[in-house]
C-alpha cells in the first residue's frame, strides 16, 4: 500500500520508508546500489520504459546509460535535493512537481527494488512499511535543518550516533567517510567537484551558501546547537 495523502505541488516534503520488522536488507551493497538505481530512473514519466530497458538488457554493461538516457527524456515527478540509504530504510527531501508526484515516485522506487529483493531470494510479500511517512516542510529553517540531517544520517552506522547529541568530533574523517560513503547526498554537499544525477532543486538550499565550504561550516554549527538533540525531525 502506499500513502494516499494530498500533496501539493511546488511545496517540499520529508520522505521516510522503513522495511518490515527493520530488516536490514539495504546493508548489502547490491541492494543499495539498485535503490539508488530506482531514485535514478524512478523520477521520470517514462520510468517504465526505463526499467524495462534495464532489465531485458541487464547482460549489456551499457544498459543503465541508455535506461538513464530514456528517463531523462520524460518530465520530473519530483526534485530531490537530498537522499540518504540506510540499511533499514531511507530518507528523501522532495519537491512536488506534478499531481501525485511524490506518491507516484515512491510507489515505482518501492516496487522496483521489492521485486528486485524478491526474486533474488525466492520470495514473495512486501518490502517495506503498509505506508510511508510524510511531513510537510514549511519553513525555510526546517528545511535547512532538515538537509543536514538526511547529509549526516549515514553517521549512524558508519561513525555512531554520537552527531545526534554532541559536537562532530574529528570532522576531517567524519567528512571523509560521508563523502566516501555512495549511497547519500552528503557527498554532493560537502564536495564542490562531486556530480550526482539523482539531484535536482538543491539551489533552494545552495543559494543560501557562498560555497560548499560555507555549508559545511552550516552543518558542524548545526551538530554543535541544541536543535542537533532535538526530536523535531520526526523519524528516527
Amino acid at each position: 500500500m502506499i500513502r494516499k495523502e494530498k500533496f501539493i505541488t511546488g511545496e517540499h516534503y520529508h520522505i521516510y520508508s522503513r522495511t518490515i520488522l527493520n530488516v536490514p536488507e539495504f546493508k548489502n551493497n547490491s541492494n543499495a546500489k539498485k535503490l539508488h538505481q530506482a531514485f535514478l530512473l524512478g523520477n521520470s514519466t517514462n520510468s517504465g520504459q526505463a526499467f524495462g530497458y534495464l532489465r531485458d538488457n541487464k547482460d549489456n554493461p551499457k544498459a543503465l546509460e541508455k535506461a538513464i538516457e530514456i528517463s531523462q527524456k520524460g518530465k520530473k515527478l519530483v526534485d530531490i535535493l537530498c537522499y540518504s540509504i540506510m540499511p533499514d530504510h531511507y530518507h528523501l527531501l522532495l519537491k512536488e512537481l506534478k499531481n501525485n508526484g511524490v506518491t507516484d515516485f515512491v510507489r515505482r522506487c518501492n516496487t522496483s527494488i521489492a521485486k528486485y529483493i524478491n526474486v533474488k531470494n525466492n520470495r514473495l510479500g512486501s518490502l517495506f512499511e503498509s505506508n510511508f511517512k510524510a511531513k510537510h516542510i514549511d519553513t525555510n529553517e526546517y528545511l535547512l535543518h532538515l538537509s543536514v540531517y538526511i547529509n549526516l544520517n549515514p553517521l549512524d552506522f558508519i561513525s555512531g550516533k554520537e552527531w545526534r547529541f554532541n559536537k562532530l568530533k574529528k570532522w576531517a574523517l567524519i567528512k571523509q567517510k560521508l563523502i566516501n560513503y555512495p549511497w547519500s547526498s552528503a557527498k554532493f554537499f560537502l564536495n564542490e567537484h562531486q556530480h550526482d544525477l539523482i539531484l535536482s532543486g538543491t539551489e533552494i538550499i545552495l543559494s543560501q551558501f557562498k560555497n560548499t565550504n560555507d555549508y559545511e561550516r552550516f552543518v558542524r554549527e548545526w551538530s554543535e546547537s541544541e536543535v542537533a538533540s532535538t526530536s523535531d525531525v520526526e523519524y528516527e
